[in-house]
């Protein structure tokens, strides 16, 4: 689950039939005292989502029997998963989206709409009755202005907004069909300890796909490669965590080293999310990583690196240690973070280099003209953050400093600044007897 998810918990079913008159049939007391819903009844499932939509996010929503019916909490995950990739990486004032297979309730776009004031949305599906729905959806909302649906057909582009629209795209996201027939969906079925946990009333058009979701997500990425920078980050959710090596597979193969993999987790339900990029900004970990024992080999390489100074008796000895070396580095110009720091007894630093110029090769003069010190662009951008390792966990004193990549084409010109910097600064305060 997402930190910012604020489903953590089980909702007041009792309180939120209260508010919401029309969920009050559905609520009951099970064994445990507790106050719950049959969520294997369709109508009980529907009402639910009518009631979060309108009391958590001023929203109002129409489902049909015959669609698929979202539920909010799993479906927020990937929208704040979204949140973070834009805050990381885009920069622009209005941020557009497509929503690829938006379905009937059109609930990615509402959601994010209702979360995020300077978002728009594309929103495609190919079933007319999906489109007139969500058009539906959206217009008693008032959110014509900001979101846009559009019928496209099966057998073209899935891409199509991105291929006729002059303006570029921050993301794309994506629920695809998960299976590739009927006799999927029922193994599916089958393979879980205790069944379904939870009615599907989702139409064939939604759940079905030729070669399954991990054929859908490799036509994306196909079409990707043609559009390049075209969209910031291309996203897809994916419902089966063994589509992910195989999608990595295609990433490594065209050379794609910018890519993200996160994993949620919402009661019994577990998803994954997969996102790659053209452009040179990097994630940090904590967005682009999980730590789940079985994807660790088809993981992005990682893009924070940590550098231990046991010796350093302050976080702030450690920071002006770290000044002085990067003061001494040509070309490097360094400004405070406004971010503020995750740990307490921190500090932060932007890092900005305009060239290679602290390898043995750059002093020598051997450097490409590619890496030379009077690029306009920066060759890299990274954060350097000091802070105190006892501020974590009591066991472990000393300082430490964590490098985050920010923007970069090339991971060795940011290790070996990382590697050279931490040498230095080893350096310095062994001079001055604080290491």
């Amino acid at each position: 689950m997402h930190p910012r998810n604020p489903y953590s918990k089980p909702p007041d079913f009792a309180d939120l039939a209260r508010r919401y008159p029309p969920l009050r049939p559905h609520v009951f007391i099970n064994h445990t005292g507790s106050s719950t819903i049959n969520f294997k009844s369709l109508p009980a499932q529907k009402r639910l989502t009518e009631a979060l939509f309108r009391l958590d996010y001023g929203l109002s929503l129409t489902l049909p029997d015959d669609r698929l019916c979202p539920p909010v909490p799993n479906r927020l995950n990937y929208v704040l998963w979204l949140q973070d990739i834009v805050k990381f990486t885009c920069s622009s004032a209005t941020i557009r989206g497509l929503d690829i297979g938006t379905g009937a309730s059109a609930i990615y776009p509402l959601l994010a709409c209702g979360i995020e004031h300077t978002w728009n949305f594309v929103a495609t599906d190919i079933d007319e009755r999906s489109v007139q729905i969500a058009k539906q959806n959206i217009s008693q909302n008032s959110l014509d202005s900001r979101i846009v649906v559009e019928r496209v057909q099966a057998d073209g582009p899935i891409l199509q907004p991105l291929h006729t629209s002059l303006m570029d795209f921050d993301f794309t996201m994506c629920n695809p069909p998960f299976y590739s027939s009927t006799e999927d969906v029922s193994r599916s079925a089958e393979f879980k300890e205790f069944g379904p946990n939870a009615v599907c009333s989702g139409a064939e058009v939604e759940m079905i796909t030729p070669g399954g979701e991990t054929n859908f997500v490799a036509r994306i990425f196909s079409e990707s490669l043609q559009l390049k920078t075209k969209c910031r980050w291309y996203t897809s959710m994916l419902g089966k965590m063994s589509s992910i090596p195989d999608l990595v597979s295609l990433f490594r193969e065209h050379g794609v080293d910018n890519y993200a993999i996160t994993e949620f987790v919402q009661g019994q339900t577990r998803r994954w999310a997969i996102g790659w990029s053209f452009h040179d900004a990097r994630l940090p970990d904590t967005c682009a990583r999980v730590s789940n024992p079985t994807l660790q080999n088809i993981m992005p390489s990682r893009n924070t690196l940590h550098h231990a100074f046991p010796g350093a008796r302050s976080a702030g000895i450690l920071a002006s240690a770290l000044r002085n070396v990067l003061r001494l580095i040509n070309g490097v110009t360094v400004a405070s973070s406004t971010t503020p720091a995750i740990y307490d007894h921190s500090s932060t630093m932007l890092v900005h280099a305009r060239g290679n110029t602290w390898s043995r090769a750059a002093r020598r003069g051997k450097l490409p003209e590619t890496v030379c010190v009077d690029r306009e662009l920066p060759v890299l951008r990274c954060s350097i953050e000091c802070r105190e390792r006892s501020s974590y966990t009591s066991s472990n004193t000393g300082c430490e400093l964590l490098f985050t990549w920010i923007e970069g084409k090339d991971r060795l010109i940011f290790e070996s600044f990382a590697s050279h910097v931490s040498r230095r600064v080893t350096s310095t305060l062994q001079e001055f007897g604080d290491a």
